[in-house]
Formats: C-alpha cells, structure tokens, sequence
C-alpha cells in the first residue's frame, strides 16, 4: 500500500488520514487528476490523496506527462516537445522533467520497429520467441530468446550485448559495461543487420566481455 509521506521520524504521518492505495491503482488515480487538471501539481495530488510528494507522486505525474506529450508530437510532427508542452497545458518550467522523459520516449520508439524487424528475424530463425519487443527503459531494450543467451539487450552504450537473465536484463545505470559469466558484448553498431547479430549469437568466439563505451 502506498502511504503518505514520513514525519521528521522517518515514519508514515497518518495525522492528517491516510488513504491506502494499492500500487497498480495509483497511477490510475493520479491520471485521473490530470486529466480532470493538466496543470495539477504535486502538492495537490499528494495532499488529497495523502500520499508523498518525493518520489511517490512524482515518479507517476511526470512520466504520464511524458508520454502525453511524446504522443502529441508523433500526432504533429511539427511540434516539439516544448510546444506539446505548452499547448497540453502542462507548465514548461517546474515540469522541464517530463519534456526530457518525452524526448527519451520518442527516442525509444523510434529504435522500435527496427527492434521488432530484428525480434521476428530471430524468431524466424529458431533463436527466439516469437513476441513483441519490450521497451524496458529509454536507453535500453531487450528481446527475449531461448538460446544461446536468456535475453538480448541493446545499449547505447555497450551496443548489443546478452544478458544472463530474461526476467531482470537490464541492471541499473552505471559508467562501466555490465561484466559476468554468459555476458557478451556481440557488435559494435547500434543497428546491425540482423543476419550479423545472429552469426554472432551463435559463435561463441564472437564478441568481447570487456566492450568500450560508445562516444
């Protein structure tokens, strides 16, 4: 259940009477708020719903606005995502972190088709499952495979590489390549053809667990 902020104890402050929410209903109620409100504030979620400001209420209104405005700009591409921004009604100065959440959403969905096209060609080949591309985070997608590699992850930093595990592929954020038995860095482009991915997957001589950062 979600509560609302701590008191200077560190502990949940019900003296103003919280309201429990379950976790998968919380971002249902605060696009509720938005919707009803584009220029709702945090304060007013978190008051009326007796929840925390920092990261509660934050971590769902400013990737709902986000995603709003990376939606109006495919809608009108000659929008940018300033211009969404003003035009939604979302503020643009206390929300300059949903304008950067929808630069990184746009940039993620415009690596997706070529991420499907590469899916359906391993699945085709017998290396893969046969699904839809998950967008895990901005910079970094996975495709699920059976072998050689649990999963398949696309870094724009380390480029291609696999992962050891299907259900948690991709690590937190750091300045060095993820390092680990069964962890291969394949090829250096960010969009090689997929016939070269597979050679690569298949002959475990190819790639490198050491692979440089990309400038």
């Amino acid at each position: 259940m979600i509560l609302d902020e701590p008191d200077a104890r560190g502990e949940p402050d019900r003296s103003r009477g919280a309201i429990e929410i379950p976790r998968d209903q919380l971002l249902l109620r605060i696009a509720e708020f938005l919707e009803a409100d584009p220029a709702i504030t945090l304060e007013t979620v978190a008051d009326t719903l007796g929840i925390a400001r920092f990261p509660t209420v934050q971590s769902g209104l400013a990737p709902l606005r986000g995603r709003r405005i990376a939606d109006l700009v495919e809608a009108q591409p000659d929008l940018d995502p300033k211009a969404a921004t003003i035009q939604l009604g979302y503020p643009t100065i206390p929300h300059r972190g949903a304008i950067t959440i929808a630069e990184r959403e746009l940039h993620a969905r415009s690596a997706k088709p070529y991420l499907q096209h590469t899916a359906i060609f391993l699945a085709t080949a017998g290396i893969a499952q046969e699904a839809q591309v998950e967008m895990c985070q901005p910079d970094g997608e996975h495709l699920a495979a059976d072998q050689p590699a649990p999963a398949l992850v696309r870094d724009e930093c380390f480029r291609q590489q696999t992962a050891i595990s299907c259900r948690h592929p991709i690590g937190k954020p750091t300045e060095t390549a993820p390092e680990g038995e069964g962890i291969r860095c394949l090829v250096s482009g960010l969009r090689p053809e997929p016939e070269e991915l597979l050679a690569a997957l298949r002959d475990g001589r190819k790639g490198t667990n050491r692979p440089h950062i990309a400038p």
